[in-house]
C-alpha cells in the first residue's frame, strides 16, 4: 500500500535530521554529497558508496525499530485503556447490582438513597397518576348519575302521560252493584295505574261491603282496572249489643237482620261466648282463644254430619255444656267436644226411632256415650 503524503514527509524530515547528526559527528563527511537512501546515485568512491551503503542499512534498521516501537507503544496504550474502561465499567455494575440487590438493603434504604431529583420526579408522577385517577372516578360518576338521572325522569314522564285509568270494571258480586263496589274501592278515573295498592284496596271494599270475602285487582296497561269479587254468603246469625247480626261460616259478621227474617232464610242462631270485638266485615274475636277453638271444632262437625240442615240453634256458650235445637222439638245435650262426630252420628240414630215420630218434644241427653237419655217434655224451651 502507498504511503500517506503526511508520512511521506515526515520520513524525509527524520532523514534529513539523521544525515545532520551524522555529519555533525564525522565532519569529514560534510565535505561529501550524501544522497538519501530512497534515491539512486552515481557512486564514484568505492569507499563513499560502502559508507552510504552502510549508513542507509544502519538508518533502516533503525527506521524500522522505531515503528515496531510505535505499534508496540500505541497496542499497550490501547490495552490499557480498554482494561481500564472494563475495570470501570465492573465498578459501576458492581455498584449498581449491590444497590438494586434484594439483599443489599430494605425498600426504605433504596430509597433514601436516591437522588432528591429523581424522588421529587416520581412523587410528581404518582400526585399527577392519583390525581388523573381521581378525576376519571369523578368523571364516571358524574356520567353513570347523569344517565341513571335522565332514565328516572323518562319513567316518570312516561307514568304521568300513559299509565292513567280510563276504566274500572267489576264481576262477581252478587249482593251488590257495580256502583257500590267502586265507591267502596276509593280509585276514581283519571287515577294513575299504580297509585294503589291491591291490599288497601281489598281491605276498603270488605270493611263497606261485608259479604266480600276477596278482592282480585287485575292492572291491564296502559290504563285499565278490573275487580274480581269473592262474596260470602251467611250462614249462623248472632246477638250483639241487643241487635241481630248476620254471621258467615268463617264466623264474619256481615250486616244486621231481624229474627223473623233470619229464620225465614234458614240461619242457625249462636249463642256464643263473651265476645271482645265484633265489627261488620271483620271476623269475630272472643274474650278467650279456646272459645275459638272448640266453637271451630264443633261447627266443623256438625257441617260433615247429617244434621246439618235440622239444625236451628246451637248453644256455645260454655265448652262443657255445648247443645243444639233440632227440627224444631228436639234439644241435643252434647257436653264437651270429645268424641263430637260420634255423638252427632249417634244423635242421628236415636231420632229415626218410632218414638220421635210424633210432634212431641224431647230433650236427648248424649253427654255421656254409656248412658243416653231421652226425655219427653213439651214444654221444653229449645231457645
Amino acid at each position: 500500500m502507498g504511503k500517506s503524503a503526511e508520512a511521506y514527509y515526515a520520513e524525509r524530515v527524520q532523514q534529513l535530521l539523521e544525515l545532520q547528526a551524522v555529519q555533525r559527528r564525522n565532519p569529514q563527511l560534510s565535505s561529501h554529497r550524501v544522497q538519501p537512501p530512497y534515491r539512486a546515485s552515481i557512486v564514484t568512491d568505492k569507499s563513499s558508496a560502502d559508507m552510504d551503503r552502510a549508513y542507509y542499512d544502519g538508518f533502516r534498521s533503525r527506521m524500522q525499530q522505531n515503528l515496531h516501537h510505535t505499534k508496540e507503544t500505541a497496542r499497550s496504550i490501547h490495552q490499557g485503556t480498554h482494561t481500564s474502561t472494563l475495570r470501570q465499567q465492573s465498578r459501576v455494575d458492581s455498584q449498581v447490582r449491590s444497590k438494586g440487590s434484594p439483599g443489599s438493603g430494605s425498600q426504605k434504604e433504596r430509597w433514601a438513597d436516591r437522588p432528591l431529583e429523581e424522588k421529587k420526579r416520581v412523587e410528581a408522577y404518582q400526585r399527577a397518576s392519583r390525581g388523573r385517577r381521581r378525576r376519571k372516578l369523578r368523571e364516571t360518576l358524574i356520567s353513570v348519575a347523569l344517565v341513571f338521572g335522565v332514565f328516572v325522569v323518562l319513567c316518570v314522564v312516561t307514568y304521568q302521560l300513559l299509565f292513567v285509568i280510563h276504566s274500572l270494571d267489576t264481576d262477581g258480586s252478587s249482593q251488590y252493584t257495580s256502583e257500590e263496589i267502586l265507591a267502596a274501592c276509593g280509585v276514581d278515573m283519571g287515577d294513575h295505574l299504580y297509585s294503589f295498592s291491591s291490599r288497601v284496596v281489598q281491605e276498603k271494599i270488605m270493611l263497606q261491603c261485608p259479604y266480600v270475602v276477596g278482592v282480585d285487582v287485575q292492572r291491564t296497561p296502559p290504563g285499565s282496572i278490573s275487580f274480581f269479587i269473592e262474596e260470602e254468603a251467611p250462614v249462623y246469625y248472632g246477638e250483639f249489643y241487643g241487635e241481630f247480626w248476620e254471621i258467615s261460616a268463617s264466623l264474619r259478621m256481615l250486616d244486621p237482620i231481624s229474627q223473623s227474617d233470619a229464620k225465614e232464610q234458614g240461619l242457625i242462631k249462636l249463642k256464643l261466648p263473651r265476645v271482645r270485638e265484633a265489627v261488620s266485615g271483620k271476623k269475630l274475636i272472643f274474650s278467650s282463644e279456646r272459645s275459638d277453638i272448640y266453637m271451630q271444632t264443633v261447627l266443623e262437625a256438625l257441617a260433615d254430619s247429617n244434621l246439618a240442615g235440622r239444625i236451628s240453634m246451637i248453644d256455645l256458650r260454655s265448652a262443657h255444656e255445648i247443645a243444639m235445637s233440632c227440627d224444631g222439638k228436639y234439644k241435643l245435650f252434647l257436653g264437651n267436644t270429645d268424641v263430637i262426630e260420634t255423638k252427632l252420628r249417634l244423635a242421628v240414630a236415636v231420632l229415626e226411632d218410632e218414638l220421635f215420630s210424633g210432634d212431641n218434644k224431647a230433650s236427648i241427653d248424649l253427654t255421656d256415650l254409656n248412658a243416653t237419655s231421652v226425655i219427653i217434655d213439651n214444654q221444653l224451651d229449645l231457645e
